[in-house]
């Protein structure tokens, strides 16, 4: 017989074995020892708790599912360890996995709604393009405003660093955090 303890992450309730849990209190006090003098420490270990969380989210089928010491390896290999964070090799074993960009609008770089910077990561192109076609559409007869509107409305904005790394098309691990 295990036991299991409720843990939180991101503000939702897990259940973790009690190895599993071990395993990720040591995981997640590395990290705040790792990055203890950096002065943006808690946001990125919360954002790197908001992603493990969601890897338990994408784990988890039933409610009140136990997270196990294996599925705690697994996010803990995704996300990468801070071995793999201090080493000198950038190499990962899930370095081979090809990551696609997310349509976002870009808030960092925008002029209006950031619509057409987030199209130029989704599509890899300069964001000039889009606003020139955006502008033209728009003279041609006020449809390129109503759809840069519609754009604006519908598509998320990239605020977090994962959201900003998903729309660039970039791993989400300790590295880029």
């Amino acid at each position: 017989m295990k036991r299991t303890i409720s843990v939180s992450l991101n503000g939702k309730a897990y259940m973790l074995d009690d190895d599993a849990y071990q395993a990720l209190e040591r995981y997640l006090k590395g990290l705040e020892a790792h990055f203890a003098n950096d002065p943006s420490k808690r946001e990125i270990v919360s954002d790197i708790e908001s992603r493990i969380a969601e890897h338990f989210d994408e784990y988890i089928k039933v409610p009140g599912q136990v997270v196990n010491l294996d599925e705690v390896k697994r996010v803990i290999n995704l996300m990468g360890t801070i071995n793999d964070f201090d080493s000198s090799s950038s190499f990962s074993p899930s370095d081979k996995e090809r990551v696609y960009p997310k349509l976002y609008r870009d808030v960092d770089d925008r002029i209006l709604g950031g619509v057409c910077s987030g199209m130029g990561h989704y599509w890899k192109v300069d964001p000039v393009l889009f606003r020139l076609i955006f502008f033209l559409i728009t003279l041609w007869g006020g449809l390129g405003l109503l759809i840069y509107i519609v754009l604006w409305v519908v598509v998320p904005p990239a605020i977090t660093p994962t959201q900003k790394l998903e729309m660039r098309g970039e791993k989400i691990n300790i590295n880029n955090m």
